[in-house]
């Protein structure tokens, strides 16, 4: 069966106003957190996520510049000398070779940041975090190889078909492990402490926020890049381009989704670090009337609650994964 026909100097067009279009609202979310990381200034702030998250906005910022610049060269400048679709298929032109350097490295530090996200929500576990890691810096490693053959006297395409394919397969596979099991993590401890409170949360709000935050939204887009890419031809004068939509909007979506993560985690929409802890430290303290409230002692992971005390009496309350231990002075208890 034929593969459908896409050319390429349309998918580089289209690619170039969708990567601008998610750039602002990319640009508006970095606004945001900058701001939410500026409120916290005197607290603990992470310097690696929010160095990276500076870092991920200025590389995502110049590969959208010079995507423009491309595209006013290949419809522009040099319409009249060279055909666009002859234009866009030479992608080993300095100006985007520079552009792809820029795009390995957005990728790689944007896989980084849900790294380090995966390690947080899995009680800062070095394990857990070693192999997701690892294909992060074969990626990068795989990436740069494979673009810098353009700058070589000789270029062997096989070898640079093979290094393309394995980069992608590298990143598909990291963003893919560590978005299911961050997803994994943050479901069974939030369903954890909903039932330990007895809280029920709204359904839609808890799956969105759990897409959010694993990184779902990286993987189904590295995913359907790399589908895209498998269809596309060797040379792009032909055949299915519709890969360089995706591929120009990379840099943009790779940077947005930690953006919205530490966005979240600093307006308090997800669980704090602590609540992921192997090791539990915070306790909720219920104080109950003159007469009316056990006394009970365990330890929770959620944050501390005090409720109105009591003249006489208090309750202190708390969950283990394991049981949860009360002793009661009188039959029934009231909460004020």
């Amino acid at each position: 069966m034929a593969v459908a026909s896409f050319p390429i100097d349309e998918a580089y067009l289209i690619g170039g106003w969708l990567e601008s279009f998610v750039w602002g609202v990319y640009t508006t979310m970095f606004a945001m957190t900058a701001y939410t990381i500026y409120q916290k200034r005197r607290e603990d702030i992470n310097k690696f996520t929010t160095i990276t998250l500076v870092l991920l906005y200025v590389l995502a910022t110049s590969h959208m510049s010079l995507a423009l610049v491309r595209l006013i060269q290949g419809f522009v400048l040099f319409r009249d000398v060279l055909d666009p679709i002859l234009y866009f298929a030479n992608i080993g032109v300095r100006l985007n070779v520079a552009k792809d350097f820029i795009y390995i490295t957005t990728l790689s530090l944007g896989d980084l940041v849900i790294v380090w996200r995966l390690y947080v929500v899995w009680g800062k576990n070095l394990y857990i975090a070693f192999l997701p890691f690892l294909l992060c810096l074969g990626e990068l490693a795989v990436g740069y190889g494979s673009i810098s053959y353009w700058l070589a006297p000789k270029q062997n395409f096989t070898v640079m078909g093979r290094l393309g394919s394995t980069l992608f397969i590298l990143s598909l596979v990291a963003n893919i492990l560590v978005t299911l099991v961050i997803a994994g993590r943050i479901w069974w401890v939030s369903r954890r402490t909903r039932k330990a409170l007895g809280v029920a949360g709204g359904h839609y709000q808890r799956v969105l926020l759990l897409i959010i935050e694993s990184g779902a939204l990286v993987a189904g887009a590295k995913l359907i890049e790399f589908t895209l890419y498998k269809l596309a031809p060797v040379n792009g004068l032909d055949g299915l381009n519709a890969m360089y939509i995706v591929y120009e909007c990379m840099p943009q979506i790779t940077g947005l989704a930690p953006t919205c993560i530490i966005y979240l985690v600093n307006k308090g929409f997800t669980q704090k670090d602590t609540a992921y802890s192997t090791k539990p430290k915070t306790s909720m303290l219920f104080h109950s009337p003159n007469g009316t409230g056990p006394s009970a002692q365990t330890s929770t992971m959620v944050s501390t609650a005090v409720f109105a005390p009591g003249p006489d009496h208090d309750a202190e309350y708390s969950f283990n994964d394991k049981a949860l231990h009360k002793t009661s002075s009188s039959p029934s208890s009231s909460m004020v």
